[in-house]
């Protein structure tokens, strides 16, 4: 290790104690703009503490930080990394990730697992403990489910959330379409860029609110009712990603990190029944007429015609004429006027001579 520079290569504190500003790069072959510094937190459930890791489809997961045998493991539990973001399975390693969510005490878990009962005891001692000397007050709003804590990371949500569609995935954002906001950390300034996400290229369409299986979907009274979503199905994958990663054209495709986490989370129709919109919005009727005028403008116009010169002739052309135009049928007869005109008055001439 060098006495004058960190692991990183960002100068150390100098001879008068002050430190020197640190920058954290992302490298070009990670494929999650999280930064490890800002992934650690308590979970606002339990209180203890978790890391969050981007997973293969999108979503981001709560792990337990620290690696665990995994032999003591449930294969179905095992995670591992690969650069940045975490995939099912332990990869052949001798030890795993393991999701905060599978042992948060605040949760019922429903699978009984051999060897679970005792870890999941463990922490929820600690989680006691940690109410019991006031270092942590639970959140007011208790965790349903697992997906909850999970998905704690969607803070500050407005009233109304916008669904968005890409073929058959379903996803829940954080409020309106028109004003979701990107969440790369901006250069200039080191905060949240500023940049909006949508340039319009999607379009507001009506489907089937997706069945939920089991007895509680078949209870629920949206069954066979429709529902408002916006659709991105005509985007290429690239510009899909950048939707995913909640990202401005000017940061889609760059390697910024990230100042916010992205707020995307899978559409549920059991746990999000308050946000599904069954009425028009607004903004998919400025699109109907918006689209309307545009094909009502691609519509071929009726040619302007312009009439014969002549008087009391009813002919016309549509194609371009000059000024004083005359049709096929006064044009002959227009020249042979002037060609008997022409005569007589050289005749006149040759007598007056």
């Amino acid at each position: 290790m060098s006495d004058r520079f960190h692991w990183d290569g960002t100068p150390k504190d100098d001879e008068r104690g002050f430190a020197a500003s640190r920058t954290m790069w992302l490298h070009r072959s990670n494929r999650s703009t999280l930064l490890r510094r800002d992934a650690l937190a308590d979970c606002r459930y339990c209180g203890l503490r978790m890391e969050w890791f981007d997973a293969h489809d999108h979503k981001r997961i709560p792990m337990v930080p620290k690696r665990i045998p995994s032999a003591m493991v449930p294969p179905p539990m095992r995670w591992h990394v690969s650069r940045g973001v975490v995939f099912p399975s332990d990869a052949g390693e001798p030890t795993c990730l393991v999701p905060h969510p599978a042992f948060c005490p605040a949760v019922p878990h429903d699978d009984d697992a051999p060897g679970l009962a005792d870890a999941r005891a463990r922490f929820r001692k600690r989680s006691e403990d940690l109410i019991a000397s006031g270092a942590f007050i639970p959140d007011l709003r208790p965790a349903r489910s697992e997906d909850d804590v999970a998905e704690q990371h969607i803070e500050d949500v407005e009233d109304v959330r916008h669904v968005i569609a890409f073929g058959s995935l379903l996803w829940l954002g954080p409020g309106r379409v028109e004003a979701l906001r990107c969440v790369a950390r901006a250069d200039a300034t080191g905060e949240r860029c500023k940049n909006l996400v949508s340039q319009g290229e999607g379009r507001w369409e009506e489907l089937a609110i997706p069945y939920a299986p089991g007895r509680a979907g078949q209870d629920v009274l949206w069954a066979g009712t429709t529902m408002w979503v916006y659709g991105l199905h005509l985007l290429f994958p690239d510009e899909f990603n950048r939707w995913m990663k909640q990202r401005c054209t000017f940061h889609g495709s760059g390697y910024a990190a990230d100042a916010a986490p992205p707020q995307w989370i899978p559409f549920s129709p059991l746990r999000h029944e308050e946000y599904i919109m069954r009425q028009r919005p607004a903004m998919a009727e400025a699109e109907r007429k918006r689209d309307a005028e545009e094909r009502l403008a691609r519509i071929p116009k009726r040619p302007q015609r312009t009439t014969c010169a002549s008087s009391g002739c009813g002919n016309g052309s549509a194609a371009q004429v000059p000024e004083g135009w005359l049709c096929w049928t006064c044009a002959p007869a227009q020249a042979r006027r002037e060609r008997v005109h022409e005569k007589w008055t050289s005749a006149a001439d040759d007598s007056n001579a």
